[in-house]
């Protein structure tokens, strides 16, 4: 009995396929699993666009591409007859959305109490000529550090010496930042509890002999026992 197989109008079959690029049904799979040809998969079958498989033909034999068909006349003509778009208004419309995120943004950040990282620099533009208090050197033009101490001493820096103090004031965050987070770890662990050494003294006292304490010898000068005698 011959075995029927399903067509599709405007699709091909891999062995109709095979047939018109000159391949083994295996290799045309090949390609279709590779990604090379786009298929259509009913159940175990691949059916591929007659299109597609004209394009696969002729870039095998070195064809250019088939060029697009033109556009028909009533598709412009339609897009002529729409109404031209209002840029002024979609500007408009869009910087009143933005508006409204940012509202909704900054009342987010609100209830939730945002806080923004505080650092202890602020970079400053030179009016003056500043010496660094770090390497002395005289920063006549350009940019320095204002870094601001624990005791809150101001101390204006070259963006050298400035960049490698916030690099130390970094390390020494996230090393802090480091030891907190064990320090949590540990809050949420089970306190260890300490051990009671009596099981063991009293596993110690099953496991060893019974021993009989020795009597002590009597004295050479004792009374005798009467009635030892």
């Amino acid at each position: 009995m011959a075995r029927l197989a399903a067509t599709l109008p405007g699709y091909a079959s891999v062995t109709r396929a095979s047939e018109v690029l000159h391949l083994a049904p295996r290799s045309v799979r090949d390609l279709i699993y590779a990604g090379r040809i786009p298929s259509l998969r009913i159940g175990r079958l691949h059916y591929i666009r007659a299109a597609d498989l004209e394009v696969e033909r002729r870039r095998r034999l070195g064809l250019p591409a088939r060029p697009l068909a033109p556009r028909r006349h009533f598709e412009s003509h339609r897009r002529s007859t729409q109404t031209p778009r209002n840029h002024s208004l979609d500007a408009a419309l869009r910087r009143q959305r933005a508006a409204e995120r940012a509202e909704l943004v900054t009342h987010w950040a609100r209830r939730h109490q945002v806080l923004l990282p505080r650092l202890p620099a602020h970079v400053r533009s030179v009016a003056e000529p500043v010496t660094c208090d770090a390497c002395h050197r005289v920063v006549r033009q350009g940019r320095y550090v204002e870094l601001t101490a624990d005791s809150g001493q101001t101390s204006p820096l070259c963006v050298t010496c400035g960049r490698r103090a916030l690099l130390e004031w970094a390390d020494q965050r996230r090393q802090e930042a480091v030891a907190a987070r064990q320090l949590s770890q540990s809050l949420g662990e089970p306190e260890a509890r300490p051990v009671d050494p009596r099981p063991a003294e009293l596993l110690q006292q099953a496991l060893l002999p019974a021993t009989v304490p020795e009597a002590a010898p009597e004295p050479d000068d004792a009374p005798p026992n009467p009635r030892a005698a």
